[in-house]
């Protein structure tokens, strides 16, 4: 089965014309929520803080808390941060337009405000967050926190300097955050959402910029990476991270921490369907035993972190196409239904301190089908995009920064 081509940028340039009219219904009614209830811009803003610092409060905590209540919290959050957006009154064209720069994919605001729901990751990222600002103001008076592609909200650090100042945790003299989007409809609506929170002081700057070019004018004390779309691919966050990562101090520090990819040979309904069927919602905590040891695992495929970044080597090819060597592997033998499984490549990711998103906590750790990977078999209409190898085989694979990024397997 082949991957998915790009075949029409207007295809990927704006939103199907029934989304447009969805969105604008969605806001519409949002702003007709709004007049019904009469509230003044301050209620609003106070809602909207609450439902910021209501939701940190949740998970930061360190007793258990209910799968239920965090998703009414982060509703919550969800649907303040979506009149704020409303109410900086972005075209259709901003809202919807996402398009493949050379680095990946830039998502419209349209498609990344829902990032904010991301309960898990959103909680993996807070509370390491929290504890390297911790370590960091130990050695230090003051830090500077970069945050590139950081879409319309923000949201991995937003909510967090919402709480910071309600609890009057830290000061504006304490922290700086620098943000940068390319997208203009993202800076928009960011400015409207840091307006709306409250939170101008915590801001040294709100940069529209492309992160893989951008240049800071200070060192940066903690990089903060919004991570990726699962398996590794379409965004460019990787070509933003070994970019930035020079611009770190000495003792900088880069959220994750530590992303390891990693692959593994699995029978897809187990893995995907039916060890789903008895729980409420997929997440590290419900995966099943039986599903879990019925895969093989393959290993890591590439890891990155900030040494791997400053000695990360890029292999430029014909047309300017850029890529990474990443690891070699060896396909393991005797597994008599190797030819019944795919490919699956997922992500394990440490923020900070013991903190991270497990497989299935999020969209960006779940791990990512690749059909077009064959071992011990082969499709019928074998096609360029295809890969074919033998059991026993060893594979190298390497990491494409252009284009719709992702990782490509050779033979050995």
């Amino acid at each position: 089965m082949e991957k998915p081509k790009v075949e029409n940028r207007s295809v990927l340039d704006f939103a199907d014309p029934h989304v447009d009219e969805l969105l604008k219904h969605s806001i519409r009614t949002q702003l007709e929520s709004l007049l019904k209830a009469k509230l003044t811009t301050a209620q609003r803003q106070q809602l909207l803080q609450k439902s910021f610092v209501d939701a940190m409060a949740l998970v930061l905590s360190d007793s258990k808390v209910e799968h239920k209540t965090l998703v009414k919290a982060f509703s919550a959050m969800y649907d303040n941060a979506v009149q704020s957006m409303a109410l900086a009154q972005l075209s259709e064209k901003l809202l919807t337009k996402q398009y493949v720069s050379a680095s990946g994919l830039i998502m419209s605001p349209y498609h990344c405000k829902h990032t904010i729901k991301d309960i898990y990751r959103i909680q993996g990222y807070a509370r390491g967050v929290d504890k390297a600002i911790q370590s960091k103001l130990s050695h230090t008076d003051s830090i500077t926190i970069l945050y590139p592609a950081c879409g319309p909200f923000a949201p991995l650090l937003l909510p967090l300097l919402s709480y910071y100042k309600d609890s009057q945790k830290y000061t504006k003299e304490q922290l700086q955050v620098i943000l940068v989007d390319v997208h203009p409809g993202a800076v928009l609506a960011l400015k409207q959402l840091v307006k709306d929170l409250q939170l101008d002081e915590f801001i040294l700057r709100i940069e529209e910029a492309d992160a893989t070019t951008y240049v800071p004018e200070q060192s940066i004390d903690l990089l903060v990476l919004e991570a990726m779309q699962h398996g590794f691919t379409k965004e460019g966050q990787l070509s933003i991270a070994k970019h930035l990562v020079q611009f770190l101090t000495i003792e900088g520090l880069i959220i994750p921490q530590n992303v390891s990819v990693r692959g593994m040979m699995v029978i897809g309904e187990n893995e995907f369907n039916q060890q789903w069927k008895e729980v409420e919602y997929s997440h590290s905590l419900n995966m099943d035993a039986s599903a879990q040891q019925d895969r093989v695992e393959l290993g890591e495929i590439l890891s990155i972190n900030k040494s791997t970044l400053l000695n990360m080597q890029t292999l430029e090819l014909q047309e300017g196409i850029k890529v990474i060597p990443a690891n070699q592997i060896t396909l393991p033998a005797g597994i008599e239904d190797m030819d019944k499984r795919i490919l699956a490549i997922y992500a394990q990711i440490d923020t900070f301190a013991e903190e991270g998103v497990g497989q299935y906590d999020s969209g960006i750790t779940h791990p990512r089908p690749d059909m077009s990977f064959y071992i011990d078999t082969k499709p019928r209409d074998v096609e360029h995009s295809h890969f074919v190898a033998n059991s026993g085989d060893s594979v190298q694979f390497y990491y494409q920064l252009s284009g719709l990024p992702g990782f490509v397997p050779v033979k050995v």
